[in-house]
């Protein structure tokens, strides 16, 4: 039995690989989160979720939007949003996730 001993030189090209296929899968998604804004207000929801500022009133009434008010302006997290979102997600068989 023979063991390979990588040289210098292919560890170098192997970390530079693999961080390079790293970087090109993560960066897009954090350079979208981190300038995302966090607070949406009633219009950006209505947008996301095509809905009717009713309908995003009545999911805030029925608690099924969290949001925050600071006197007569009201605002929702886009992470509340999103998992509000995902939790009506269904497989390609009509299951829920």
């Amino acid at each position: 039995m023979h063991a390979y001993i990588p040289t210098k030189d292919d560890l170098k090209e192997l970390i530079r690989d693999a961080v390079k296929e790293t970087v090109n899968d993560s960066l897009p998604g954090a350079i979208r989160k981190a300038t995302r804004k966090k607070w949406l207000t009633t219009d950006e929801v209505m947008d996301i979720l095509q809905c009717s500022r009713r309908h995003v009133q009545h999911l805030r009434d029925s608690g099924r939007l969290p949001y925050r008010q600071n006197g007569r302006t009201i605002r929702y997290n886009i992470e509340e949003v999103e998992a509000y979102l995902n939790k009506g997600k269904v497989n390609s068989n009509g299951e829920p996730k």
